[in-house]
């Protein structure tokens, strides 16, 4: 807890403007909720570097999917999509594919032979996690900003407290 904390008093003590440190926080959580399992730090880092911002609030954004939410939320982005695409898919053939990559291996022919022919269920992955992801992002970008300049805020109030009192002269 103490590591989440300092990461987030560094994210919080960044010089850019409020408003580009949020904005680049959001765009990290964008990027780690995508659908680009594998590719999210990289991605974040490019998108950093391309667009001169913040590579601590970028990442860190990225790094707020964190792995006990991933089943929950790709499984969550999955049926969005498959809502939107109006894909269905027989529970027989969610099984099956399961035993297909238990038995034969993630890298085996036929495992990926049966995966591709759900072509229906992987677009639906695709969209779900991607309008998700969008949503997370426009919803973070308000929050992270009302949090920065809050801390900004009582952090400018302190350092004024805690400035030595002129001596009046006589």
């Amino acid at each position: 807890m103490a590591c989440l904390k300092e990461l987030i008093r560094k994210l919080l003590h960044i010089e850019d403007t409020p408003e580009r440190t949020a904005l680049a926080y959001a765009i990290g959580v964008f990027v780690g909720f995508s659908p680009f399992l594998g590719f999210h730090t990289l991605c974040g880092i490019a998108i950093a570097f391309a667009f001169g911002l913040n590579r601590f609030a970028v990442l860190l954004g990225v790094w707020s999917n964190v792995p006990w939410w991933v089943v929950p939320y790709y499984g969550a982005a999955t049926w969005v999509g498959m809502q939107m695409t109006g894909f269905r898919i027989e529970r027989e053939i969610v099984e099956m594919t399961f035993r297909l990559a238990v038995r034969e291996g993630l890298l085996s022919s036929s495992f990926r032979g049966h995966l591709s022919a759900q072509w229906g269920f992987f677009l639906s992955f695709i969209l779900g996690s991607l309008v998700l992801a969008v949503l997370l992002g426009v919803a973070v970008y308000p929050l992270s900003l009302r949090g920065i300049k809050l801390y900004r805020a009582k952090k400018r109030r302190r350092s004024r407290l805690s400035e030595p009192i002129a001596t009046l002269k006589e």
